[in-house]
């Protein structure tokens, strides 16, 4: 590194969906400046490829877009260590997600209030929720109109997702209905999701959010940039170092603050390679401790699902979208006033690879919505490039088995109805003939996989595990924000995007009021 570095007045590490909302807002006050890192590349073929099909949607997972991270075996998966898929990628998780927009429930939001996280009650964050949305139903009470992201209800389910809609209905469940609306428990719902109409195409954060400020004169994107260290002066943030794409070591100068929104395993990551976290554990790694934060990387929490699938034995229409149908059940049966729904559902017409071709079967997967079981992200070792040691402990309460076999039951019971009866065959997995407690409990640690939404792992609060306070700042440093899924004091009990744009939104608008430019 020579020279004399380039300031900013805010740097954002990470160009996911977080990121990308916060460097928008931030850039669109024109006399501050904003750098973006992204350690991945363009989107550019992300951008343009219209994904209708799910041949295309498994095509993006790869090298070149992940950041290939895997789970420490996990004793609650009978010893599995599974992959856990991170964009890396400009737009993150948006450009390689399933697209499904759900908001979380309201209770999930209400209870990181009554924590001591002033703010962040539903009522209070339901305008940022808005603020994002380009809905194309037109605002009302609980959606925007006039945000970036386009927001569309499912243009045409098949007809099987019909008949499983019906066969809910008849259940007893509401719907269908907007379970980003009024109401989620115990309703039905087709899904929403970020989609350009009427091309179908995927609208991700960075779609929304960065490419069309691309030309602001205050704004900065550097891509295939590494973020190795967060550079401090004392306890206070003052820039980053980072790798540039030739494998060129590069600093940055941060005038105002720096921004972290590197996601559930990265942002813990870099600040404990900062000398940010746990004690004990930097000094093993020869870290010198800048502030001992022990919740640093601690209260992993992730969902986690169960496939169900059968046989299809009539051919439907090509898939929009990955999942066609969101349903929120209680596992218990009954609505409890301080507890969001357990259970929620995602259906389609279509077999993961392994079970044969995509366009011949149907998936049901119950997953586990509210986990009890919480993990850690380590570091391995002083070296930036080495992945971080990721233990999710999935399963470790047994009374997360419980609502996963409840959701079994609930799924085939579902799936069992007459309106099914032309088009559902025979069941694949877990089989017909798997009925027991005990089978059905090890086809669960068996196959359990991760729906891929890690995150509270640097979370907001006020006690010693807390690792930011509600306004993002993080505990005993200056000029230091952490604004990413990792702030979810809890996690919320559905798919993250939604929730995470939303934590970029308020997130910008704290760092603007904060600077007196809100």
């Amino acid at each position: 590194m020579t020279g004399e570095p380039d300031t900013f007045d805010y740097i954002v590490v990470g160009a996911g969906a977080a990121g990308c909302v916060v460097a928008n807002r931030l850039s669109a006050v024109p006399d501050q400046s904003v750098l973006l890192l992204e350690a991945g590349g363009s989107d550019e073929f992300f951008a343009q490829t219209r994904f209708t099909d799910l041949e295309s949607l498994f095509a993006l997972w790869g090298p070149e877009t992940d950041w290939g991270f895997t789970t420490e075996p996990v004793r609650g998966l009978n010893g599995r260590s599974i992959p856990i898929t991170q964009g890396k990628v400009l737009g993150g998780g948006s450009s390689t997600n399933g697209r499904t927009y759900v908001r979380g429930n309201r209770r999930n939001y209400d209870s990181w209030a009554a924590a001591g996280n002033e703010g962040w009650g539903y009522r209070d964050v339901l305008p940022y929720f808005k603020k994002s949305e380009n809905y194309a139903g037109g605002a009302d009470e609980y959606h925007g109109a006039d945000g970036p992201l386009p927001l569309v209800d499912l243009p045409e389910p098949t007809p099987i997702a019909q008949a499983f809609v019906r066969s809910a209905v008849s259940a007893g469940y509401k719907g269908p209905a907007d379970v980003n609306a009024a109401e989620q428990d115990n309703v039905v719902s087709y899904s929403q999701s970020a989609t350009l109409l009427p091309e179908l195409a995927r609208a991700s954060a960075a779609g929304a959010f960065v490419h069309p400020i691309m030309d602001r004169p205050n704004f900065t994107l550097r891509t295939r940039a590494m973020t190795t260290r967060i550079v401090m002066a004392g306890k206070r943030a003052v820039g980053v170092e980072y790798q540039d794409e030739n494998g060129t070591p590069q600093r940055v100068r941060a005038a105002r603050e720096v921004i972290v929104s590197a996601g559930a395993f990265n942002t813990p990551k870099l600040l404990m390679l900062s000398g940010i976290g746990p004690a004990d554990q930097l000094r093993s790694h020869g870290i010198d401790v800048v502030a001992d934060l022990p919740g640093v990387g601690n209260n992993l929490q992730d969902h986690i699902l169960v496939r169900l699938v059968w046989h299809l034995t009539q051919k439907q229409p090509q898939l929009i979208l990955l999942s066609e149908v969101n349903l929120f059940a209680y596992s218990n049966g009954e609505v409890l006033d301080d507890t969001p729904p357990d259970l929620e559902f995602q259906f389609a017409p279509f077999f993961f690879p392994e079970y044969g071709p995509i366009d011949a079967g149907i998936t049901l997967v119950p997953t586990l919505s509210q986990p009890v079981s919480r993990g850690t992200v380590r570091l391995r070792s002083a070296d930036p490039f080495a992945d971080p040691v990721i233990q999710p402990d999935y399963l470790s309460d047994e009374s997360e088995i419980d609502v996963l076999l409840r959701g079994m039951e609930i799924g085939r019971e579902l799936m069992a109805s007459p309106f099914l009866d032309d088009m559902r065959g025979a069941e694949v997995a877990p089989g017909a003939g798997v009925t027991s407690r005990a089978e059905l409990t090890r086809y669960i640690r068996d196959t359990a996989f991760t729906v891929w939404h890690p995150s509270c792992t640097a979370r907001m609060g006020d006690d010693d595990m807390a690792v930011v306070d509600a306004q993002l700042r993080v505990h005993g440093m200056d000029g230091l924000r952490v604004i990413d899924c990792s702030v979810m004091p809890n996690i919320v009990n559905a798919n993250l995007h939604a929730t995470v744009l939303m934590i970029g939104e308020k997130g910008a608008d704290l760092v603007l009021s904060s600077a007196g430019t809100g």
